[in-house]
């Protein structure tokens, strides 16, 4: 997960980074489900990815700082591998 200066959005914080499209599908379902704003940074690279798909472009899934705590809750689930 990436924070900081590199953010593409102020105000909005990273919770996932990934280059997996189903992870992020995912992710942001339970996001959305939940009604908490997001925005995908990097989405356009995916559209490169499925014309080549050993390209494997990360995109990041941000949310609004104030609600950061809340979508992290929410995928802490979601990141735990099954065993």
């Amino acid at each position: 997960m990436l924070q900081g200066s590199s953010n593409p959005v102020p105000d909005m914080v990273v919770v996932l980074d990934t280059s997996d499209r189903i992870q992020l599908a995912m992710a942001k379902g339970l996001l959305d489900d939940a009604g908490i704003p997001l925005y995908v940074a990097g989405e356009l690279a995916t559209l490169v990815q499925e014309l080549d798909p050993f390209l494997h472009k990360r995109v990041c899934l941000q949310v609004p700082r104030n609600r950061e705590a809340e979508a992290r809750k929410i995928l802490e689930n979601f990141h735990r591998p099954i065993r």
